[in-house]
C-alpha cells in the first residue's frame, strides 16, 4: 500500500505540474530584470529593423507604410523622451510621462488617436495571415472601437489589409468562467477557425498575442487581445519585438535572447492582479500557447499559490505539517 509519505510526494509533482502547466517547461530562472531596446528614432535601428522584416518576407509597400507612422510620432513627441539606438532600462521604466506625451501628441494630431498595438501588429502580419470570406464572429463586448475611430481617419494604416480581416483576428471572444489556460487556449483556437483565421508558417516573423479573460457582469466571460506585437528572428537566432505600445505612446523594438524572457517581459507588464477570479494573461505565438510562457514570477494571478520560496519551498511547508506515516 503507498504510504503517505508517498502520496504527499505525488501530490506536490500534481502542484508542480497545475501551478507551470502553460508555461512551455519555462526554465525556473530568475524573472528578467531589465530590458533593451529601441525606439527606431535612429538610422542603424531602423536599418536593422528594415532589414529582419525584408527577410521574414514583409512587403515593402507594408514597411514603408510602418515607418512613415513611426516618422509621424516620433516627429509628434520631444526628442529626449526616445532613445538613440538601443537603451538598456528596467522593466517598467520609460523616458517620458504618457500623459504629458498624450498632451503632446494631441496639440500636433488633434482628435486623431493615433494608431494602437493592434493596427501596427495587422500592418505588419497581414500577408501571413488569412481570413474566410465568409467568416463568422461570435463576439462579446466591442473592444475595437477606438481602433474603428482611427482607421476611419487612417484607412490605409492597416497596410493593405481589410477591416474584416481586423475584426476577425481582434474581437473579443466569448468565453468559459474558468482560470484554466489550457481551456481559454482551445476556446480562442476552435473561435478563429469558426472566424477562417489561419496563419502561414514563416519562422522568420510571428505574431505575439497577449490575450485577457475578463467577466463584465455577473453572465459574462470574454477573452481580448490586450496587447499585441510581431516578432522577428534575426539569423543568429536573436529575437526582436515590435510593439506599438499605446496610441499615444511610442513605438518599440526590444532585444531578447529567447522567450521566456520575452514572456518576463510582457507579464511583468500584463499579469499584475492578484486573486482574482479570472485567468491570468496568457501569450500566443500565433495559434498556439508561447513556448516559454509563463505567469509573472514576480507576483501576479498566481503568486498567492506558490510562496516567495517557491515550489519547492511549498512542498517542504506541506510535509511538515503532514503526520507520519
Amino acid at each position: 500500500m503507498r504510504s503517505r509519505r508517498d502520496s504527499i510526494l505525488i501530490l506536490c509533482i500534481v502542484l508542480i505540474a497545475a501551478i507551470l502547466a502553460g508555461c512551455g517547461a519555462a526554465e525556473q530562472r530568475p524573472a528578467l530584470g531589465k530590458i533593451e531596446y529601441t525606439n527606431l528614432n535612429d538610422s542603424g535601428s531602423r536599418e536593422l529593423l528594415q532589414g529582419l522584416l525584408s527577410g521574414a518576407g514583409v512587403s515593402d509597400g507594408r514597411i514603408q507604410s510602418f515607418f512613415r507612422r513611426v516618422n509621424r510620432f516620433n516627429d509628434s513627441v520631444k526628442q529626449e523622451w526616445l532613445t538613440d539606438g538601443f537603451e538598456e532600462a528596467e522593466l517598467l521604466y520609460t523616458k517620458y510621462d504618457p500623459y504629458t506625451m498624450q498632451d503632446e501628441w494631441t496639440a500636433k494630431n488633434g482628435t486623431f488617436p493615433g494608431y494602437n498595438c493592434r493596427i501596427t501588429a495587422m500592418s505588419l502580419f497581414g500577408d501571413f495571415l488569412s481570413v474566410s470570406a465568409n467568416s463568422q464572429i461570435n463576439a462579446g463586448e466591442d473592444v475595437l472601437f477606438v481602433d474603428e475611430e482611427a482607421l476611419k481617419t487612417d484607412p490605409d494604416a492597416l497596410g493593405g489589409s481589410s477591416l474584416a480581416d481586423f475584426r476577425a483576428l481582434y474581437s473579443s471572444m466569448k468565453a468559459e468562467d474558468t482560470t484554466e489556460i489550457k481551456r481559454h487556449v482551445q476556446t480562442l483556437q476552435e473561435e478563429w477557425a469558426s472566424r477562417g483565421v489561419t496563419f502561414r508558417e514563416n519562422e522568420r516573423i510571428r505574431l505575439i498575442t497577449v490575450f485577457f479573460h475578463d467577466k463584465p457582469t455577473e453572465e459574462e466571460s470574454l477573452l481580448f487581445v490586450g496587447h499585441v506585437g510581431v516578432l522577428l528572428t534575426a539569423k543568429d537566432g536573436t529575437l526582436y519585438f515590435v510593439e506599438k505600445i499605446a496610441f499615444q505612446e511610442p513605438y518599440r523594438m526590444l532585444r531578447f535572447a529567447d522567450r521566456t524572457s520575452l514572456s518576463d517581459y510582457l507579464m511583468g507588464k500584463y499579469d499584475t492582479s492578484w486573486g482574482q477570479d479570472t485567468a491570468s494573461p496568457f501569450i500566443m505565438e500565433n495559434d498556439k500557447l508561447m513556448d516559454g510562457w509563463r505567469p509573472n514570477t514576480d507576483g501576479g494571478a498566481y503568486a498567492d499559490l506558490v510562496p516567495s520560496g517557491g515550489v519547492e519551498e511549498y512542498c517542504k511547508s506541506f510535509r511538515k505539517h503532514q503526520p507520519e506515516g
